[in-house]
């Protein structure tokens, strides 16, 4: 793309060289700078879509290795709950947080919601799938 970016201001200048009847320097060096400008311009965007992309991709990476991780902690340490009705709701929780961590990464848009300082133990996490999950039952 900045090759084809660049070929199509090179002709448009050599066409305005042609109609405009300035001296041969005047217009290399005026293609050259307006070359460059465009080139660093269309760089630039190049450059910074890729940092985004590693920025979005680390944000993921962190939110579901700490959720994820905790989450499978809680499942292995349920089984050590004597108390069943404690045993169940440990399981769901922890369930209930990898869903909807799993589901933000999907469906989010934005890198807010992907945020570990807000919900370090995940509790937002699964009242947030329960709730989506009480909307869709109701809607369906």
């Amino acid at each position: 793309m900045v090759g084809i970016a660049v070929a199509a201001v090179g002709v448009a200048l050599n066409a305005v060289q042609w109609y405009g009847g300035n001296s041969w320097y005047a217009t290399a060096t005026t293609a050259a700078v307006v070359e460059a400008v465009v080139v660093t311009a269309l760089v630039t965007i190049v450059i910074e879509g890729r940092r985004k992309r590693a920025i979005r991709r680390t944000l993921e990476l962190a939110f579901l290795n700490h959720h994820i991780r905790n989450a499978i902690m809680q499942l292995s340490m349920a089984q050590y709950v004597a108390d069943p009705q404690k045993h169940e709701r440990f399981v769901r929780e922890a369930v209930d947080r990898i869903s909807e961590a799993l589901f933000r990464i999907a469906n989010s848009a934005d890198q807010t919601g992907l945020s570990l300082e807000v919900d370090l133990q995940g509790m937002e996490l699964t009242q947030a799938g329960a709730a989506r999950e009480q909307g869709e039952k109701k809607a369906g």
